[in-house]
């Protein structure tokens, strides 16, 4: 047994409920912990947060030179153009509170467009599947198989939705809740409908959209809201709240032992009693004294090689989020532009979106540009990202999810991000700090000023 692991009553299986138990015992006898955060993205700020106001002794580290993670802005002639996840939808109601307690700025989005291209129309997404019995049978189904698929977290949902989402789909008929939402859902960095994805993940992103269920509006913002002046403003602020937040900073290794945790790092080593991870297990296993049950979880992650190209181009449809519909359709598309956004009218940088190998998308951006009667004229910045992670449909139905939830406190590690909660800002928000609030109760030392 590895040090710190919990069992249950019988000393074999793990037992989530009885993990839960002894690690609350254990922090109710010792009081305010001190933690290491991995990762300065929305998750690792929001536990990192979470903990703070609970009175606990947190230190970020990030490995590159700025926090937000994948929510990162850059500025081109003086507009903020952001890279990641922006658009707010209104099922974002942790972001919504986040954003009225830090007093940032928020605007509507620009509208939603599907482009034609070869026609180089743009039209409105097609909603029949909200019109027909097709819904009707979805909320029958949600209700009787996967009533959480709302909750924080995945693991809730996962063996009931782990089919591959194309035959899932037409066993229930719901085939029109592709026509209606594929688009959107690759355009975004999900992957292709045709290429086996487990039906979790995008039930998870239709659910996510709003569209779905009848919900209030958000900051006085009737549909999708985002933050003005980018997104990494948001983060910027909850990072500067912080006590101890420490970017370029490279962690080298991580030592677990009875008594807490050692990271080193180039800058010298850390010590804490607990550890956690915001950042997938594949990338930090290098550097991880993983156990066998972390390095299998790891060998099992999947994700997209997503591409964001920040571009002058002119010639194009102005002043929305365009989906490319030919080239979201099948994987047989990858390299091709899948989404651009044209965010400021009086300004022709767009921010294009693509899938596969960075030489294919450099090669077909400016040919997808000219093909719908543009011209490419400087490209300002490339960015790689491995995006969404997420395991397949076997892995889902044999209780993967349900395997990294157990291992959640043990070796006084905490797993946090888009793996557990999908690679959403408000589903990794949302996880992270109901993590927290789950397994680190408030310490002796906290501020009443800043806890609920």
């Amino acid at each position: 047994m590895n040090a710190g692991e919990i069992t249950g009553p019988d000393g074999n299986s793990p037992d989530p409920a009885f993990a839960d138990e002894e690690l609350r015992h254990r922090l109710d006898a010792e009081g305010s912990r001190s933690v290491i955060v991995v990762g300065a993205g929305p998750s690792g700020l929001a536990i990192a947060r979470e903990l703070e106001r609970a009175g606990h002794r947190v230190t970020v580290l990030e490995e590159q030179d700025a926090v937000a993670g994948k929510c990162q802005s850059v500025d081109v002639d003086g507009r903020a153009h952001d890279l990641g996840g922006h658009i707010c939808t209104n099922r974002y109601e942790r972001i919504a509170e986040l954003v009225t307690e830090l007093d940032v700025e928020t605007e509507r989005t620009t509208r939603y467009r599907v482009l034609d291209v070869e026609g180089r129309t743009a039209a409105r997404q097609a909603m029949s599947f909200l019109r027909g019995d097709a819904f009707l049978r979805y909320q029958t189904l949600r209700e009787r198989e996967f009533p959480h698929i709302t909750d924080p977290g995945l693991a809730h949902s996962a063996r009931a939705l782990a089919a591959p989402v194309t035959r899932w789909l037409a066993e229930h008929g719901l085939e029109s809740m592709a026509e209606s939402f594929g688009t959107g859902y690759t355009a975004a960095g999900y992957g292709y409908l045709d290429d086996d994805v487990p039906a979790l993940y995008f039930v998870k992103y239709a659910e996510m959209t709003g569209l779905l269920a009848p919900t209030p509006e958000l900051l006085g913002h009737t549909g999708a809201f985002t933050v003005t002046g980018g997104f990494a403003t948001l983060w910027r602020r909850v990072a500067a709240e912080l006590k101890d937040v420490r970017c370029a900073v490279r962690v080298e290794s991580v030592e677990r032992h009875a008594g807490g945790v050692r990271v080193h790092t180039d800058s010298g080593p850390l010590e804490a009693d607990d550890l956690v991870l915001a950042v997938t297990l594949d990338r930090i296993l290098p550097v991880l004294d993983a156990s066998s049950q972390e390095r299998d979880l790891a060998a099992r992650i999947l994700s997209h090689a997503y591409h964001t190209t920040l571009a002058t181009a002119s010639g194009l449809p102005d002043n929305a989020f365009y989906f490319l519909d030919r080239y979201t359709a099948t994987r047989e598309a990858r390299g091709h532009c899948v989404s651009y956004h044209h965010r400021y009218p009086d300004s022709d940088v767009r921010t294009f979106y693509s899938y596969g190998r960075p030489e294919d998308v450099t090669a077909l951006l400016r040919e997808d540009v000219a093909g719908l009667g543009g011209r490419l004229e400087e490209v300002h910045l490339r960015r790689q990202w491995a995006f969404m992670p997420h395991f397949g449909s076997d892995d889902l139905a044999d209780g993967v999810l349900d395997r990294l939830d157990a291992l959640q406190g043990r070796d006084h590690t905490y797993y946090a991000g888009g793996l557990p909660a999908f690679e959403l800002v408000e589903c990794t928000v949302a996880h992270a700090q109901d993590l927290a609030r789950r397994h680190f109760p408030r310490g002796r030392h906290t501020d009443p000023a800043r806890t609920d």
